[in-house]
């Protein structure tokens, strides 16, 4: 081959190698839910306002969960559906209280205090929100295994109405495990199987 020709050959197949690093990642639907397995209740004992949780999380985007390195510079990009996360969070969190028996209503505005909680209580029992810290995983794939560390930091305020109190509950998990095969599945699988545990933790004296 000749060396002009053998040049154009590397500086075509470095423009490939440049354009598959830059490409957009392929993005993934993930179904947040609650999946966890506490007893249902067999009758109401009570009642729940929840505010849906305010996502604090350091990425602007409200439905990331996370990504995984398959290459230099290539990503698979793994997004909360059909919900963004703190709306997928607030339904996990309302189907564990009405399998404890709770009644659940949506409120707005609370600032966590106990004066604003008695003002908007009505004849709620508990009111209950909260904020998202963390929800994330990074993985990164190996020649034979994808290594992940995820991570759940939840501060859950709940509002005990006939106390006149409010407990302020920092709930999270953190975990890093090493797969031999990795997808959408067992991404929702794992990340679910966290928030079960995160939030049946932070409940697990409500009511």
């Amino acid at each position: 081959m000749q060396p002009e020709n053998r040049f154009m050959l590397l500086a075509v197949l470095a423009a490939i190698v440049s354009l598959m690093a830059c490409a957009a990642p392929i993005t993934y639907p993930v179904r947040i839910t609650y999946t966890g397995q506490a007893p249902i209740a067999t009758e109401d004992i009570g009642r729940a306002a929840l505010q849906v949780l305010q996502d604090e999380r350091d990425s602007q985007d409200a439905y990331r969960l996370g990504r995984r390195k398959v290459g230099t510079g290539a990503f698979e990009r793994y997004v909360s559906a059909p919900e963004n996360v703190a709306l997928s969070i607030s339904d996990a969190l309302a189907e564990l209280l009405q399998r404890k028996g709770l009644q659940v209503r949506q409120i707005k505005g609370w600032d966590f205090s106990p004066e604003n909680m008695l003002a908007r209580a009505g004849d709620n029992d508990f009111l209950i929100g909260g904020v998202i810290r963390k929800f994330n995983c990074e993985a990164e794939k190996g020649l034979m295994h994808t290594r992940m560390i995820m991570e759940i930091e939840l501060e859950l305020q709940i509002g005990r109405v006939g106390l006149k109190k409010v407990d302020r509950r920092p709930v999270d998990i953190r975990m890093e495990r090493t797969e031999p095969t990795f997808g959408a599945d067992k991404f929702q699988y794992f990340m679910n199987d966290m928030l079960a545990q995160v939030l049946e933790k932070g409940l697990k004296d409500v009511p």
